[in-house]
């Protein structure tokens, strides 16, 4: 649900741009973050149901491997939904984490897990999929 307080940021963000208001990004929108698509985690589900025994128990990180910034993720997602609206910043939230990139290393050693969807490809994905379901 993009109108629940504690909806993640993506579908915050395209929620209002497809609405025609400014997204929010606290801070200066330079934090970053390794945002990964839904296709990526159950991939990784599967891998782990046929993982050999070193797998069992461990946690492992899974995502892209990669950053994007706020202020990254706001463009691309205007140009995938081909809008161009004014980012609105406000203060940044005490205790938010600068940065954050997962290490995906052990799970690509223990579960021979590989992306699946880039972090651009996701976007566009999910970007699609709202457009369909939130705009009929």
């Amino acid at each position: 649900d993009p109108t629940s307080f504690y909806s993640a940021v993506i579908p915050k963000f395209i929620n209002a741009l497809l609405e025609g208001r400014p997204p929010v990004i606290y801070g200066d929108g330079e934090q970053s973050r390794d945002f990964t698509y839904i296709d990526n985690v159950v991939y990784a589900n599967l891998q782990a149901c046929k993982a050999p025994k070193e797998a069992v128990g461990e946690a492992m990180n899974i995502a892209c491997g990669e950053r994007i910034t706020l202020n990254e993720l706001a463009a691309a997602l205007q140009e995938i939904l081909g809008t161009n609206i004014d980012i609105q910043y406000d203060p940044p939230r005490p205790g938010d984490i600068k940065h954050s990139l997962a290490d995906i290393g052990k799970a690509q050693k223990l579960i021979g897990y590989e992306v699946q969807v880039p972090v651009q490809e996701g976007l566009r994905k999910t970007a699609e999929w709202f457009k369909a379901y939130f705009q009929s």
